[in-house]
């Protein structure tokens, strides 16, 4: 009675899993199935995109932040070196235009006499006396090296100018000298300053 109680039983399992209602069912859950599993693929795809993406934007980010920083650090050095510049030019036309317009013993020509050849300016005590002077690095008058000056050099030219116009050029005496100083740093200009001194301070 028992054997025949269980396979009255299988026929029925077997009846209901042929029936179209336990296919159909069967065939949905495959089909969700499968569907998950390409949304699930498709989920990845789309995060593995998402992740080069923004590598490469960050990447774009970074190169110009530091383009940036390289450039600002570059301007504050340019802007720093100016800055020297114009103080050692500023000291040095300040020490020049406080002598004298001619030395009394001048002979007609710009530079400094004979007496006053040497390796420093202390001997300096006309205008003129500064043409053609040029230090490296700079110094005081009196030949002292300045500090923090390493790689700077100072050079001072002065000529005769018309003094209704300083731009004029003259060979002789005009009664006005165009004084020019410039500071430059591993031999490149950094500053310029230009003044006129004149007879008839």
């Amino acid at each position: 009675m028992t054997y025949a109680w269980w396979m009255l039983v299988q026929g029925q399992r077997e009846k209901a899993m042929d029936s179209p209602v336990a296919c159909d069912h069967l065939h949905l859950r495959r089909t969700i199935r499968v569907s998950e599993l390409r949304t699930l693929s498709k989920a990845r795809a789309f995060t593995v995109v998402e992740a080069v993406l923004s590598t490469v934007i960050v990447a774009v980010m970074l190169v110009a932040a530091l383009t940036t920083v390289g450039a600002s650090k570059a301007t504050q050095h340019r802007a720093s070196l100016v800055g020297k510049g114009r103080l050692l030019t500023e000291s040095l036309m300040a020490e020049i235009l406080r002598q004298s317009y001619k030395d009394a013993k001048d002979a007609g020509a710009l530079g400094c006499e004979s007496s006053e050849l040497d390796t420093t300016r202390a001997a300096f005590d006309d205008v003129d006396d500064y043409h053609g002077w040029s230090s490296s690095p700079p110094t005081a008058k009196d030949g002292t090296a300045l500090l923090n000056a390493a790689g700077w050099s100072r050079t001072v030219t002065v000529e005769w100018v018309v003094p209704t116009n300083p731009q004029q050029v003259k060979s002789g005496e005009t009664g006005a000298k165009r004084v020019t100083v410039t500071a430059a740093y591993n031999k490149v200009p950094q500053a310029t300053l230009v003044a006129i001194r004149t007879a008839y301070r």
